[in-house]
């Protein structure tokens, strides 16, 4: 019936994403568990996303379309989905990514087989260049379903840590847990671990679950793949709230803030240095970096960046040379 609650109430901000709507599309319209709606927030497209979304969905029931005359920004518009959504749980989906036909059933068994209140899977990492893809998180920690703890979720989401962060992992959390809580609407980048960080801190229960079910799109076009300085200032305006209100939380976790804190620190030096440096004010990039030594390292990335490409080819050649039969 159409006036039945949801299970799952999939939100998708959008703004001008008309290229990869109608695939998308295609990956929520075809998922198994069909007690779903699907609401998104257009962003004040100027592209053909409305047409899009109109012929893609042919009239399903199931998708609301959410219009706006000004653009605010992802965080803002996935508000405006939040207060139309009716499911039990909440899905965050963006606009060019897919997910895998049976991903929302699987995330909802997984949930309720262990009474989770946010539940993260896998993300598989795509591109034109690159359709196979690649799984986001590798390795014997994320072998096997698993508890996070608030620590871990902060640990692993410090800028230029060893691996990708969780705060990329798209989240299906309980509606109910959310409350009032909504996303912070001046970040235009993090908002999704802001929010998963303010759940977890109240309380709510963060399950890990291996299969890389999310197909998360890489292309110029992303706003997670351009960080800028003024992104690392709002994130570190919205870690300052937080970190405030820490008082009552064990130790490691404000141990976990700290760093996550001073990694910020760090990548706005390294900004700093780049953008004086790129200006040609080698004066002043000099200048930077011995007032911020914790930058050093992040100076040498793209050296070693490209000492890593180089050993690849030169690998690749060394093999081909090996096995190439010798001519007579």
């Amino acid at each position: 019936m159409a006036d039945e609650r949801p299970l799952v109430s999939i939100i998708t901000a959008n703004h001008n994403g008309a290229a990869f709507l109608a695939a998308a599309a295609r990956s929520v319209l075809g998922q198994t568990l069909a007690a779903f709606e699907w609401i998104i927030a257009d962003d004040a497209s100027t592209d053909d996303s409305l047409a899009v979304i109109a012929s893609a969905c042919g009239g399903d029931s199931r998708v609301r379309v959410l219009p706006a005359a000004v653009n605010g920004g992802p965080a803002m518009a996935r508000n405006r989905a939040l207060a139309a959504a009716r499911g039990a749980w909440i899905a965050v989906f963006d606009s060019d990514d897919l997910m895998e036909p049976d991903r929302l059933e699987r995330l909802l068994a997984e949930a309720r087989s262990s009474d989770a209140d946010i539940v993260v899977d896998n993300l598989r990492v795509f591109s034109a260049a690159d359709p196979t893809g690649q799984p986001l998180l590798n390795g014997q920690a994320y072998a096997d379903p698993r508890w996070v703890t608030l620590a871990d979720y902060i640990t692993s989401s410090r800028m230029y840590a060893p691996r990708p962060g969780l705060g990329y992992l798209k989240p299906m959390f309980n509606s109910d847990k959310l409350g009032p809580l909504r996303y912070r609407e001046n970040l235009k980048i993090g908002e999704d671990y802001d929010l998963v960080l303010s759940l977890m801190a109240r309380g709510a229960r963060l399950r890990f679950t291996p299969p890389a079910l999310y197909g998360y799109r890489k292309h110029g076009a992303s706003i997670s793949a351009v960080m800028r300085g003024d992104h690392l200032v709002q994130m570190m305006a919205a870690d300052a709230e937080f970190e405030a209100r820490l008082a009552a939380h064990p130790p490691q976790v404000r141990r976990a803030q700290q760093r996550r804190r001073r990694s910020l620190e760090t990548a706005l030096a390294y900004d700093t240095i780049i953008c004086a440096l790129k200006r040609g004010d080698l004066r002043a990039g000099l200048v930077l970096s011995l007032r911020q030594p914790r930058s050093w390292p992040l100076l040498t990335l793209p050296v070693r960046v490209r000492v890593r490409r180089l050993w690849t080819r030169l690998s690749a050649t060394c093999r081909t040379l090996v096995l190439k039969p010798m001519s007579r």
